[in-house]
């Protein structure tokens, strides 16, 4: 027999907000259709299908909730958008770092991480181009630089002599990171390459990251994912400063075993990440 029917499927949800009031966000489907033969049975499934299409937007609606609300109590958190899964997810500094503003301020974060991010575009910039300038000659960090050179711990700018580091530490097949995705983290590794004539580390692929002032714990907890993301066994930290006179010190050398530890270091700050802001 055959009948008009109306089917639909609805989700509501409350999605708290961590501001005086909740969303309540509501998404609904609806599909008519005329002279319908379909048995209770189809009818069931195709409610089924309206209710999950309707579900899946309020998961959605709920992860834009709880970014924003991630923005509003922590502006340093950084998320990279996977383009094989649509997730956004944060970066591995990010969750690394998610507790740092317990021993330093979040303005002193800031300063420290654009410093970074100048001492990453220049070695960038010389990779590409063969050419070893000025920060203000790279027009793509100028926010960085007007935050470290406005800011109140006088971060020098232009440290570091990536050029003659190489000379002594030669690096084979050197080309500049992308963003690499794992499962619930994804971040930008400075440099690949493989490392030539070194005593302190073996000729094999390797990720580099260039620090001012490196770190061997935290720097070893954001190379192991890193390394992991792109199957490397060894990852090296170039430390580009002002701290001797030919503007780099002795590179760190994580080998396959350390950041094996280093990697568990990192999923146990990546699940107090998920208790903390609840993604």
């Amino acid at each position: 027999m055959k009948r008009t029917i109306r089917i639909g499927g609805e989700a509501r949800g409350v999605i708290a907000t961590g501001s005086f009031q909740n969303l309540r966000p509501s998404f609904s489907w609806e599909e008519t259709y005329d002279n319908c033969s379909w048995t209770d049975e189809q009818i069931q499934e195709r409610i089924n299908f309206l209710y999950e299409r309707a579900y899946a937007r309020l998961e959605e609606a709920e992860q834009e909730a709880i970014l924003k609300r991630i923005e509003r109590e922590y502006e340093n958190i950084r998320f990279y958008l996977d383009p094989k899964d649509l997730l956004n997810k944060p970066s591995v500094t990010s969750v690394r770092d998610w507790d740092a503003d317990f021993w330093v301020t979040p303005q002193e974060l800031t300063q420290y991480a654009s410093a970074g991010q100048i001492s990453h575009a220049r070695a960038s910039h010389y990779i590409k181009t063969g050419k070893w300038v000025e920060a203000k000659e790279i027009d793509d960090i100028w926010a960085d630089l007007v935050i470290v050179t406005r800011g109140h711990l006088k971060l020098p700018v232009n440290v570091g002599d990536f050029p003659l580091f190489l000379e002594k530490y030669p690096i084979e097949q050197l080309v500049n990171g992308e963003v690499v995705y794992l499962e619930d983290t994804a971040g930008l590794p400075d440099a690949h390459g493989i490392p030539k004539g070194w005593k302190e580390a073996l000729e094999i692929p390797t990720t580099f990251d260039f620090k001012r002032t490196p770190d061997k714990l935290k720097d070893g907890i954001q190379l192991s994912q890193y390394c992991k993301a792109k199957g490397h066994k060894q990852g090296i930290i170039i430390a580009l400063n002002d701290k001797t006179a030919q503007g780099y010190s002795k590179p760190i050398v994580y080998n396959e075993k350390s950041l094996i530890g280093y990697g568990k270091m990192f999923a146990q700050k990546r699940a107090d990440f998920k208790r903390r802001y609840g993604i």
